[in-house]
């Protein structure tokens, strides 16, 4: 009898570990997390700092339009140095390999500036300027000006992640938070000085560059002075080899490229909608509100290099990722109801009532999105760290295609839907990246064994 009622006393004793040890490391997700949702939600607000700045010049719209041009430029090259600090988290396992993904990571870089110095210094600009995107000559030349400011713009933002790659390994992730924080700062006493300064000049540029730049500073200080040092790779692990790092980098990159690709489909498409002004703008203003809640999803896979080692850690960064997308989608539809949305979009944002009437039916569907990026950015990370680099490009471009088409087909089929139209186009295109990376995180033995049932520890109930 005595025997009989050790053993259930003993499984509630291990039922309380376990339940201590899931609150233990679910605090240690979100002190690690928080400052990262925070930098990116952040970000989000430099963006309409440097369109401010531009509205005060003395042609606002040629300088707009020459900064707008510039940047969906520029981004094609800035683009793929977003992968380099998933490729740098994914490979860094001491001292040794960090810097041969740092390596790598520098001489991508190089490729990369030199393509962009080419652009920028020679007659390809004007061609892409006057040819392709149809710039008039009153913006043409302010357009190649930006476009040369710009340069700085993929050389900051690869340097960046590859120190800040080192902090979050360090767990230290406050640091990027207060980096941010100094960066917005700085950009803001630059655009309250520089309109006045140089009212005709590449303004939007320049403030971009200073905020990145100082980002990139920061985050190289905090790398050397504020971060533990990397420990020595573990001996009995394969040296890692520049060949495989290349080999993940890749698809990764095109896959950052191709994504480019989609928002200026989804606008040729909305242009051609019944009533084009009207929708172009409401969606504009929609996805843009909508950009500061899907930020808090930017940043899931640097939870998952640092947290997800096993199966009950993987449920709980899984339940810990569903909870952001939920919360963060929650919010957004709050905020699409006719009430709020009246007063976010007319009282705060100050549209006219024709675009915050479209802007709120367009915020409706972009309430979904916040969610599906959640789980595409689980699903896809969880092949990155299985080095699956390539099934995530395919996921990626399979995105882009339905986004894509959608937008296509519905504005052409049903163009009394205006700004819905984009919006259904960007959610069924990440609602085809979750489904196809979670197929394959099923199939692969490798990636397969996180869903599998924990056998382990049966009659142990973790609370997730």
């Amino acid at each position: 009898m005595n025997n009989e009622g050790v053993k259930p006393a003993r499984l509630v004793n291990r039922g309380i570990c376990v339940d201590k040890k899931a609150k233990s490391e679910l605090a240690a997700i979100l002190r690690f997390y928080l400052p990262l949702a925070t930098t990116s939600i952040l970000m989000m607000v430099t963006h309409s700092l440097v369109s401010g700045a531009m509205a005060r010049t003395l042609s606002p719209a040629i300088t707009l339009a020459a900064y707008s041009a510039a940047y969906a430029v520029g981004q094609v090259l800035e683009s793929p140095c977003y992968a380099l600090q998933k490729m740098v988290l994914t490979f860094t396992r001491g001292k040794r390999s960090y810097r041969t993904a740092a390596i790598v990571a520098a001489e991508f870089l190089a490729v990369v500036a030199s393509i962009y110095i080419l652009l920028a210094w020679s007659p390809l600009s004007t061609v892409v300027f006057r040819d392709l995107l149809g710039l008039s000559e009153a913006v043409l030349g302010r357009a190649t000006v930006d476009l040369k400011v710009l340069l700085l713009w993929p050389i900051a933002s690869a340097l960046r992640s590859i120190f800040q790659s080192k902090v979050v390994i360090g767990k230290r992730t406050y640091w990027l938070t207060i980096n941010m924080v100094l960066r917005v700062a700085l950009m803001f006493m630059i655009a309250a000085v520089l309109p006045r300064v140089m009212p005709e000049g590449p303004v939007g540029s320049v403030i971009l560059m200073a905020g990145l730049c100082l980002e990139a500073l920061l985050a190289f200080v905090v790398s050397q002075r504020f971060t533990p040092p990397l420990e020595e790779d573990d001996a009995d692990l394969p040296e890692v080899r520049p060949s495989q790092v290349v080999a993940f980098m890749l698809p990764l990159v095109l896959a950052a490229s191709v994504q480019t690709v989609a928002k200026p489909v989804v606008t040729a498409a909305l242009s051609r909608t019944a009533n084009p002004e009207t929708t172009l703008a409401g969606y504009q203003v929609a996805s843009s509100f909508s950009y500061i809640f899907a930020a808090a999803t930017y940043n899931i896979y640097h939870v998952m290099v640092v947290f997800v080692k096993d199966r009950p850690s993987f449920r709980r960064v899984r339940n810990f990722v569903l909870a952001i997308g939920v919360i963060a989608s929650s919010l957004l539809l709050i905020a699409a109801l006719p009430g709020p949305g009246a007063i976010i979009f007319g009282k705060v944002i100050g549209a006219p009532q024709d675009i915050t009437q479209e802007a709120v039916r367009t915020l409706i569907v972009l309430a979904v999105t916040p969610l599906l990026l959640a789980c595409a950015e689980f699903f896809d990370g969880i092949l990155m760290l299985h080095k699956h680099s390539g099934l995530v490009t395919a996921a990626k471009m399979c995105n882009v295609g339905v986004t894509c088409v959608t937008a296509m087909v519905v504005a052409r089929l049903w163009p009394q839907t205006g700004g819905i139209a984009g919006a259904l186009a960007i959610g069924g295109g990440v609602l085809v990246e979750v489904l196809f990376s979670y197929r394959y995180t099923r199939i692969l033995p490798d990636t397969a064994e996180y869903l599998k049932r924990d056998l382990a520890h049966a009659g142990v109930h973790e609370t997730l």
